[in-house]
């Protein structure tokens, strides 16, 4: 298969796996009166790498004479019967005369046999459903190469096997491999790499990448190695949508802006976060609401002021009346009577009121 590495928007976050998130095998050589035991911290899980039953080799289940008798390296493997026992439990314990271990072996009878097992701890690993695309979402979860070979749904004309990993809208998807048998390898026939949607491929060899897509096809070309697959989806959902406001979005960059006028603002995703302004915006039909019951309420204000200056008035003139002589307020005690209180005068002293002309034919009356 001709295999072309093109270039691929990627962002690496880890440029390589520290010595310490390395998978650290564990081998226990167990004699035919003893017992096989494995444990796992908790939330991991036993894999078998590799399980062995005969006279392997000097141990302290063998002694060294064997050696010199050349009767040494002779063992059967029992890989899958271990791992049909142990694998994705969290602890196993197996017997070094267990029946099934003792039938496979294929040596001379007589000499010491033993079991030679190795193991690792793995996180839990998600299985494959239905040969349907891996939902991969914002907490990180494990897949083993071995469960995606046993499927046989996914292989190819060229007997590779493919898998398709996708996220939800606008997410990116963070993936690596860790070798848990075997090694990368610079070969095709021995690569892990993805492609995206575009056609664009890259390869993986334990460094984490962040692919610039939801969706993304994984190829396995070598079965016989055991890689163990960390995948995570990594972004911001789409912003809320303010109420009269609408949204636009390009990559890690969103524009919000109003229907009812030209303010907008700017907010960038970071992490899985929206980082930036956050604002509201305002209904057109509200403001001309707002608009009607400012106005509304000042008219009222001058309706209630006009009245009530009317009433001061009223009140004024009748007050002035009461208070006038007699004569006086007889005629002011009308305050509808403008014709007559509004044109009489007070003329010289308190006491001569000035009649208007059409009252008692001009006469000036003497107040007493």
């Amino acid at each position: 298969m001709e295999y072309k590495e093109k270039l691929l928007c990627v962002v690496i976050c880890v440029v390589q796996l520290s010595q310490s998130d390395a998978f650290q095998e564990i081998t226990v050589q167990t004699c035919d009166n003893e017992v096989f035991q494995a444990r796992c911290p908790y939330s991991q899980a036993l894999l078998i790498t590799q399980a062995k039953y005969g006279h392997i080799e000097t141990s302290r289940c063998v002694d060294d004479i064997f050696e010199e008798l050349g009767s040494l390296g002779c063992y059967a493997n029992i890989t899958e019967l271990i791992g049909s026992r142990c694998n994705s439990k969290n602890k196993c314990e197996i017997d070094g005369e267990d029946t099934d271990v003792m039938s496979s072996k294929s040596c001379k009878k007589g000499l010491p046999m033993y079991m030679d097992i190795s193991y690792v701890c793995l996180p839990d690993t998600t299985s494959i459903r239905s040969c349907e695309a891996v939902s991969v979402n914002r907490q990180i979860q494990y897949l083993l190469s071995k469960d995606i070979w046993d499927h046989h749904c996914f292989y190819d004309l060229e007997q590779n096997t493919h898998v398709e990993f996708s996220a939800e809208a606008n997410l990116k998807i963070k993936i690596n491999v860790q070798y848990v048998v075997g090694e990368p390898d610079s070969a095709i026939d021995d690569a892990v790499y993805v492609t995206d949607r575009g056609g664009n491929t890259v390869a993986l060899s334990g460094e984490f990448v962040e692919i610039v897509s939801g969706h993304l096809t994984l190829t396995l070309t070598n079965m016989h190695n055991i890689v163990l697959i960390g995948f995570q989806a990594i972004g911001c959902d789409d912003p809320a949508t303010p109420a009269y406001a609408w949204v636009s979005r390009e990559g890690d960059m969103a524009t919000i802006g109003c229907y009812h006028s030209e303010y907008e603002w700017k907010m960038s995703c970071v992490g899985s976060k929206w980082i930036g302004p956050r604002s509201n915006c305002t209904d057109k039909q509200q403001d001309i609401l707002f608009a009607l019951i400012i106005g509304l309420t000042v008219l009222l204000c001058a309706i209630v002021i006009t009245v009530g200056y009317v009433c001061l008035k009223r009140s004024k003139y009748t007050y002035e009346a009461k208070s006038a002589p007699y004569e006086m307020a007889t005629m002011m005690s009308d305050p509808s009577n403008t014709a007559t209180w509004q044109k009489a005068k007070l003329q010289g002293n308190n006491d001569t009121l000035i009649l208007p002309v059409n009252s008692l034919q001009g006469q000036t009356l003497q107040l007493r």
